[in-house]
């Protein structure tokens, strides 16, 4: 079989100049224990913003598991 590597890509941000989208920067910070909040702060996002692309590439990389739907 042959050996497949696992690539991340991720969009830009428009909507925030001052995003500076790191994967690395995200997967160490996230490693280090920092909430995801903090990270997409750290990163350049507005306070309350941000998170739902970080955890996107958290789990894309495999390090998260993807939140549990609640039963309605």
């Amino acid at each position: 079989m042959k050996k497949q590597s696992k690539e991340i890509t991720v969009g830009k941000a428009v909507k925030y100049k001052r995003v500076k989208f790191n994967v690395a920067k995200i997967v160490a910070m996230y490693k280090s224990g920092k909430p995801v909040s903090h990270i997409a702060k750290a990163i350049g996002y507005p306070p309350n913003t941000g998170q739902n692309r970080v955890s996107n590439v958290l789990l894309k990389a495999g390090l998260k598991k993807p939140a549990k739907k609640k039963a309605a």
